[in-house]
């Protein structure tokens, strides 16, 4: 079994919400995951787990998170290399471009995004949080 952590940044609840999508599909599994809200990460429970999912609304310029995000990623962009990781978030302008660049990056430090982002506009529709429910389930068979 997989140890899974879920780390996410949600201002509107929107990202909240999909993060519990997938929480609820990972416990489906029979998996307990590691849920961490960004500002109260613990970043070596995170990086001991096999799969790191993470969750981001977009700010200000198509960007993740600015305050907590951000930093996260600076610090310790090199613990990525070799990890499994799915992304998700939310936007409310744009077109979720800043996911592509998360991915990107991600990817640049050598992780493997494990299925294609969820983004949605605001809120999610109860289709999409099914479908996080069961990319849930598969970040625990991986």
């Amino acid at each position: 079994m997989n140890k899974i952590s879920v780390v996410y940044y949600s201002s509107t609840g929107f990202t909240q919400a999909m993060a519990e999508a997938l929480v609820e599909g990972v416990k489906s599994a029979g998996i307990e995951p590691n849920v961490y809200k960004i500002s109260e990460v613990n970043v070596d429970d995170v990086f001991s787990s096999d799969v790191i999912a993470m969750g981001s609304s977009a700010c200000g310029a198509e960007t993740i998170e600015e305050t907590y995000f951000v930093p996260f990623m600076d610090e310790n962009l090199d613990k990525f290399n070799g990890k499994k990781v799915y992304i998700f978030g939310s936007y409310g302008w744009g077109g979720g471009e800043y996911a592509d660049n998360w991915k990107a990056q991600l990817e640049g430090a050598g992780a493997n995004v494990v299925a294609m982002p969820i983004l949605v506009n605001d809120g999610a529709s109860d289709e999409e949080l099914e479908q996080l429910k069961e990319i849930g389930k598969k970040l625990a068979t991986i």
